[in-house]
């Protein structure tokens, strides 16, 4: 079902307009009180509301662009060794995006300046939720129970926003609608307990179906306490919720969670808002959103090969070879793993035209691979979407900088021009696209319930859970994948785990092996494996491994480093505005 929840932010931004350019949690109400006082009344609040939900796009009165995209490509993807940042080294790059390969390679500081975007769309979120709060309890003409519901709703999106500071920088401010002084906030690392009230609240006080799709509802918060509870590794609490999640749980239309037919579903825009659904960002793109309410974090990583024109902003966000490798299965259809779990997929590149001219001779790949990689990577001789066979390199600007794959997840369809694509809105950003993005879905939970099913109940739940995720992928990818290329597209082999699980460790491996490839490219990646405690092995062997193979966008000498990696500088601007703010440990 297409979204109805438009998102038009004019109201926010007549209270909160340039509130941070001076600060990064500036909110004193703009203008005289007779302005302030015009939304304390329902429709005022439901504008504000409104306000609120749009700033889950990222993109604030103060950043469009990637930095601060609530799909977190940059912060997850490239930060992970999903994806490359990718594009062109030829002297064509757009301003910022040395900020971003600073931020892949792990040489970010604290003045780079997609930290700051990022923080300030993070608290432009929690300001706007905070006046939501603010003006519903100065309403006049709302009822204590449409208050109280209202409240809910604004708190689950202050919980959000606080959640992306938490898992972004650990050490940060919690502001609630009471603090006036902006300038005198301490950061700590204890602020899961605030944030989980949010959530507990919106819990205990929403609905379980809304009128409009897009909206939270009272299980959506419930998933976001769980997930709150697998970043604090407390997975008695977690595997307790999630069972009463996966028994129960609905989304906004009164849909029981379930895991869609087709996996590209998720993908999609003509099928989102769907039952495994839990909470989504709505993008549109009309004449009367020009452009804020598209997808601009995903600008430029769209198939923009069409057009045959923007270079500039095209290619971005490209998959890497280990991602891709992940993807390969062995006799049994399961993922390369040793007896005791660990990936071996990554020892050989599965082949491709790195460096070949689509003009020449090319043989697809003819080893096996799990369907969901052509849903989620563009490469030669595979059908993309409906665009027509991948042609390889004369679809990518600069396959010596950013390789030889493309991005499919959250691409619209050909067909969907001028319904999840309107050229004519995109200014100087091509590829604006409508294509919702997950920010949690219900293959989420099945594997979070997973994990805690690992470490504090039963391995064989666990495999029944992850055998859930894969017997989806097992029959509902392969059909949609034809041979239009004149050779076989591929050779998909995906099989379930048929053989009991005993061993914990490889178990954990297992799980964390599926997370990867179910949600590979979505922005969750480099946050996951920093909550498992293994960014700094992971990490660093992927790099050494990464630096043999002559990707320019892939810095020598890139190394992660235990104890600051971990989480992102502090901005520096923002402690220069607030002295209270303590700098992360490694960047001082």
């Amino acid at each position: 079902m297409k979204k109805i929840f438009f998102l038009i932010a004019a109201a926010a931004v007549v209270l909160l307009g340039g509130s941070c350019s001076k600060s990064f949690l500036n909110v004193a109400p703009q203008g005289n009180e007779l302005t302030v006082n015009k939304f304390y009344n329902a429709a005022g609040v439901q504008q504000l509301l409104v306000g609120a939900y749009h700033d889950l796009t990222g993109m604030d009165v103060k950043s469009t662009w990637w930095s601060s995209a609530g799909s977190n490509w940059i912060w997850g993807d490239i930060t992970s060794g999903d994806t490359y940042v990718g594009g062109t080294g030829g002297g064509g790059l757009p301003a910022g995006i040395p900020d971003a390969l600073d931020i892949q390679n792990y040489q970010v500081l604290p003045t780079t300046s997609f930290v700051d975007a990022k923080w300030v769309g993070c608290y432009d979120g929690v300001a706007r939720s905070n006046t939501v709060i603010n003006a519903t309890q100065n309403a006049t003409d709302m009822t204590a129970a449409q208050k109280t519901e209202t409240i809910a709703e604004a708190r689950f999106l202050r919980g959000h926003f606080h959640f992306e500071a938490k898992k972004m920088w650990n050490n940060v401010p919690y502001v609630d609608e009471t603090v006036t002084n902006f300038n005198n906030l301490p950061n700590t690392t204890s602020i899961w307990p605030q944030i989980e009230a949010d959530f507990r609240f919106a819990y205990d006080n929403l609905p379980a179906t809304q009128p409009l799709a897009g909206q939270a509802n009272k299980w959506a918060a419930a998933c976001y306490i769980a997930k709150c509870y697998m970043f604090e590794q407390n997975f008695t609490a977690a595997k307790a919720l999630l069972d009463s999640i996966i028994a129960s749980g609905v989304n906004a239309e009164g849909v029981h969670y379930a895991l869609v037919p087709c996996y590209h579903n998720n993908f999609d825009a003509a099928t989102e808002n769907n039952s495994e659904s839990v909470m989504q960002i709505q993008f549109s793109v009309d004449q009367a959103s020009i452009p804020i309410n598209a997808n601009v974090g995903e600008t430029g990583v769209s198939p923009l090969f069409y057009q045959g024109s923007d270079v500039y902003y095209g290619y971005w966000k490209q998959p890497s070879f280990n991602c891709v490798n992940a993807f390969k299965t062995d006799g049994n259809g399961l993922p390369m793993m040793d007896g005791s779990g660990n990936d071996t997929s990554n020892v050989t590149n599965m082949p491709n035209d790195d460096g070949i001219a689509s003009s020449a001779p090319f043989v697809p790949f003819q080893g096996t691979v799990d369907p969901r990689l052509d849903w989620s990577v563009g490469r030669r001789g595979v059908p993309f979407l409906d665009w027509g066979v991948d042609p390889g390199q004369s679809w990518i600007y600069d396959q010596s900088f950013g390789g030889p794959y493309l991005n499919i997840k959250n691409m619209y369809y050909q067909s969907e021009i001028g319904i999840a694509y309107n050229p004519y809105i995109g200014y100087d950003y091509e590829g604006n696209g409508a294509v919702n993005y997950n920010i949690i879905r219900f293959a989420d939970v099945l594997l979070w319930a997973a994990e805690c099913e690992v470490e504090v109940g039963s391995l064989e739940q666990a495999r029944a859970y992850v055998n859930m995720v894969r017997s989806r992928a097992m029959t509902g990818c392969t059909e949609t994948i034809d041979n239009s290329s004149g050779f076989p597209s591929a050779h998909y082999s995906m099989g379930a785990y048929n053989t009991t699980w005993t061993d914990q460790n490889y178990a954990r491996n297992a799980v964390r092996f599926e997370r990867r490839l179910e949600f590979a490219q979505e922005g969750h990646r480099f946050f996951d494996l920093v909550r498992w405690g293994i960014a700094d092995t992971y990490l660093n062997a992927y790099e050494t491994v990464e630096q043999t193979r002559n990707i320019g966008c892939v810095l020598s000498g890139a190394t992660f480093t235990k104890g600051k990696n971990e989480y992102f500088p502090i901005p520096e601007q923002e402690i220069v505005l607030d002295p209270k703010l303590v700098q992360n440990s490694g960047y001082r």
